[in-house]
């Protein structure tokens, strides 16, 4: 009995520093730990051109990769990150425009890429 309390009594505050330490350290870890997150989403037009029908978005949908936290990746909703051209760029006939996304709700993520990152907008005069 003695023997086993001098093994958990004998240097007990380097044993508590060396788990606080190894606490620490996977508390770094797990915290620093990137995810990577892909999805596809419909390309909308913000805002919608007046004067003009738009007739066709080729392709319609984009492949969005986000990284960011690992931890933070629960919190994102991907229904509700929209990708979008912008409708003031939009002019009669076949237009080439690049492909942006909403920021306001991926602030802890980085954009890695967006696939295509334009697409084609095809538009004519309202009668």
């Amino acid at each position: 009995m003695d023997k086993i309390k001098e093994l958990f009594l004998k240097n007990l505050p380097l044993k508590i520093l060396s788990l606080l330490v190894a606490f620490l350290l996977w508390l770094n870890i797990t915290s620093t730990q990137k995810a990577r997150l892909e999805f596809y989403s419909d390309v909308e037009i913000k805002p919608y051109p007046k004067g003009l029908i738009v007739e066709q978005i080729q392709p319609e949908k984009v492949l969005v990769i986000l990284e960011g936290p690992k931890n933070a990746l629960s919190n994102v909703n991907i229904s509700q990150i929209q990708t979008y051209v912008d409708g003031f760029q939009i002019k009669e006939g076949e237009n080439l425009l690049s492909v942006n996304i909403s920021k306001e709700l991926i602030k802890n993520f980085k954009i890695v890429s967006i696939y295509p990152d334009r697409v084609l907008v095809y538009a004519r005069k309202r009668k």
